[in-house]
Parts: structure tokens; sequence; C-alpha cells
């Protein structure tokens, strides 16, 4: 120890009447933790899932799918894989082949549909399945085929179309309709800037929506899925209305001048479609939920969320859910008509305008 860190510790135990030797140890042990100078060794990173395995897996899914799924004509789509190294190459190379108008890479998205004018195809990258934060091979493989059936939620949902919704994905279609004019000005976005906001949204629910559907029938048909014995304590539910109001969060305060679709849609899926979800919304309205003593609560819970949000927006989004809600309890609740998906787009285009309203007031003060 240092003369001057000596000196320091004497002083510091005079002034707080504790023992030399405890002070000296306690400044000793702060000025090695603050020692930035050690080389700590990183963590390896894990080893990609073997080929072999991620094909095998992929096969068994798409067995699985095709069994819940009513059949269409489109062949199912072929499966590659990369690693870190071979990602950039095989995608262009997929891209090129199948003539995807979308060249730009999605950062860090484990598995990608890719649709082309001559073909598709889904591509994996192993090794960011390995990175998964689960405990176990038959942990992780369940997170597989959720994510390999969200894939094959894209690809059914666009070679199911009757009405080629999915043209209003293409590049350079898209209608920049400025959204702070249409706030300001009061002439609102256009048709086709509309039904391009609802073609974003719905691309993506639509996929985890088939995937959930998928992950239902299976889970219960089995012996031991019983929900009717939920006991719904605090620590069963409390976790639910935590994420939902995480994803509402991050739909409408992430950017500062717009909202996230991305996210909305996996709000959407989650409240609509999730089961055990939807069990928590039946609980909910059912009076059936309990609180930290174990006693009902006096009033209903309002599990949505919804109300948590500002009252400008409220409207416009329980407007969406009840058009998703119809939708979804059709028989063929994939398939999705122009004037179904302006009115979504609507509802997301009235709430991006409410923003910017709320954005320009703000500015006005």
């Amino acid at each position: 120890m240092n003369a001057k860190l000596e000196e320091e510790a004497r002083k510091l135990s005079e002034e707080k009447g504790l023992p030399f030797e405890y002070v000296k140890q306690m400044l000793e042990f702060a000025e090695r933790a603050a020692d930035n100078s050690i080389d700590f060794p990183e963590l390896p990173k894990p080893r990609p899932i073997p080929e072999n395995t991620v094909i095998l897996w992929a096969e068994e899914a798409s067995e699985l799918f095709k069994q819940i799924m009513s059949p269409i004509s489109t062949p199912f789509p072929p499966v590659y894989t990369s690693t870190a190294s071979s990602y950039s190459r095989t995608r262009k190379k997929i891209v090129k082949n199948i003539g995807c108008p979308h060249t730009e890479e999605p950062p860090d998205s484990i598995m990608e549909y890719i649709h082309g004018e001559n073909g598709n195809a889904i591509l994996i990258r192993r090794e960011l399945i390995a990175d998964l934060p689960v405990h176990s091979e038959h942990e992780l493989h369940i997170h597989f085929e959720h994510f390999f059936w969200h894939e094959l939620g894209h690809f059914y949902a666009i070679n199911a179309e009757t009405d080629n919704i999915h043209r209003y994905n293409a590049p350079g279609l898209v209608d920049d309709s400025p959204v702070y004019d249409a706030a300001i000005d009061g002439c609102g976005l256009s048709s086709k800037r509309r039904k391009q906001e609802g073609y974003w949204f719905w691309q993506e629910f639509i996929a985890e929506v088939i995937a959930n559907h998928v992950s239902y029938t299976i889970r219960s048909s089995g012996d031991s899925y019983h929900p009717e014995l939920i006991d719904w304590t605090v620590d069963v539910w409390g976790g639910i209305p935590e994420q939902l109001c995480n994803l509402l969060d991050e739909t409408f305060f992430y950017y500062p001048s717009t909202l996230d679709e991305y996210t909305l849609a996996h709000y959407f899926a989650k409240l609509l479609t999730d089961d055990f979800t939807m069990l928590y919304v039946k609980a909910a309205n059912e009076c059936k939920l309990k609180i930290h003593s174990g006693a009902y609560p006096d009033e209903k819970i309002e599990p949505t969320c919804i109300s948590d949000l500002p009252d400008d927006f409220q409207p416009h989004i329980w407007r969406l859910h009840e058009i998703l809600l119809k939708q979804f309890n059709k028989e063929q609740f994939w398939l999705m008509d122009e004037d179904t998906l302006k009115k979504i787009g609507s509802c997301i285009g009235d709430m991006m305008i409410e923003k910017v309203k709320e954005m320009a007031s703000w500015d006005e003060k």
C-alpha cells in the first residue's frame, strides 16, 4: 500500500471512528477494482448448431405445419443454412437466384423467408440459433420450431393470397406522403399509403399468428393441457401485462416521430392468438385474477394495457383490435383483402398523425 493511500486510510479512520485496518483494506480493494488494465478473457462464442441438426429440425417442423394448415399449391420453400462467415455470400446468391427485389440484409435475423419472382427460400443462421438464451437442447428445439413456423407463416400467407396484396411491399412503390403535412393540414394519408401501412403491419402479424396457431394446436392436443386447472394468482399472470405494456411502450415511444408497426404486430399477435395470454384475458374478464393477498380485486382488471396509453391513441387502437379480432375469427384467417388492409392501415395512420400532432403541440409550447 502506497504512503498516500495509507495516509488517506488513517484520516478516514479517525474521522469515521472505524478501525484503521478495516479502512485500509476497503481502500485497497477499491483501488484494485478500479484498475482497468487487467485483461479478462473473452467468453467463447457458442459453436453453430450442426447443419444436419438444423435441416432435420426444419423438416420435422414443416411436417407438423402441413398437418395443421390447409394445403396450398405452392411447394414449400427449400431451407438453406449459414454461419457468420458465409451469411452474406449465401444470402446474395439466394436473392439473385430467386429474383428477390429486397437486397438489404436484415440485422441479426435468426431466420428469414426470402420471396422472389422465381421462387422462395428460408435462410437460417446457425450461429445465432446457438446464441439463444436457453438452458437445454429441448428448450432450444422449441424456440427453433416457433421461429421456423413464423417464417413458414410468411411463406404461407403470401402464397395463399388471392388479391396479391404483397405488391405493397415492393421496393419503389412506397408512397412517401408526409405524415407531418397530413397531421397539420388535416388532409390525411393517401389511400395507397394507408394500404402500405396496413401491409407492413399485416405481414408480421399474420406470420406470428400462424406460428401461434400451429403451436397451440399441437400443445392443446396433449393429455397434459388443462388450462381449466390454472389458479390465477399474481405470480402466474403478473408477467403478462408487463410484457404487453412493454410492447405498447416500444410501439408508441421507441421512435420520436412515428410508430413501430413491427412491435405493434407482435403485441396484437400475443394478445389475440397466444393461448396463455388469451386465457389471461378471459380470466380477467371473468374477474378470476387474484392479487398479492390471494383475494380478488374490487374492480375488474383491464387486461390489454390499452387503457394506459394516451387518450388520443385509444379509439384507433381499439378499432384496430376489433378489426383483427374479426379477421382471426374467420375460418381462413390468413386471407386478407384490400378493403380490410386499408382499414388496418387507416388505424395505424391515424395513430401516427395523433403522435405528430402531439409533437407539434409540444413545439408550440
